[in-house]
This record gives C-alpha cells, structure tokens and sequence, in this order.
C-alpha cells in the first residue's frame, strides 16, 4: 500500500472509533428491552386474566427507571447535573456583580 491509502485508511479508523464511541451502551440497550418486554408480557397477561390493564407502576421502580436513571445508564449522558448547575451560578454572580457596577 501507498502512504496515500495508509492515510486514508488511518482517517476511517479513527472516524470508526468516533461513531463507535458515541455510541449508547449494549448493556443498557439490552436492559430496556428486556424491561419493555417484561412490561408487554405482564400487560397482556392482566388484561387476559382480569379484562383490564394494569395500573401505571411508580417511578424509579425495577421495571420503570426515571428517566435520570436510564439516560445515564445510555452514557448519553456528558458531564453531570451539578456541573451546569455550577455554571448557572457563576453567571449569576457575574450578573449582579454587572448589575452593582452599573448603579
């Protein structure tokens, strides 16, 4: 191979790797699909045995994580809540500090 291709080669891999990283977890992927299948089957079954469905379980149970907790489990996830937090109050410092400049 040329030094050309090597290079190309090279760039592929590593545009590979980036997509590969910015993947979700499998693990977690797997997870939810099990837990939505748990969910399907538990459903069906109520409402063959009882003719009705089944009541919305609460949040943050086994079978029905928050949100919070699935999106973290994805790795979609980048930084955490109390960093933008932080952030929100630095530049609300800066804005009185602004503020008390201008008077």
């Amino acid at each position: 191979m040329s030094e050309e291709q090597d290079g190309i080669w090279k760039q592929m891999l590593a545009k590979r790797a980036e997509w590969a990283a910015e993947q979700p977890s499998l693990s977690a992927e797997l997870k939810a699909m099990g837990r939505e299948a748990i969910k399907d089957i538990r459903g069906t079954l109520h409402q063959a045995y009882f003719g009705q469905p089944e009541h919305m379980s609460e949040m943050g149970t086994p079978l029905n994580p928050t949100p919070q907790m699935t999106t973290q489990d994805l790795g979609t996830v980048h930084g955490s809540y109390q960093s933008e937090l932080d952030s929100y109050a630095s530049r609300a410092s800066q804005l009185e500090t602004q503020q008390e400049k201008e008077r």
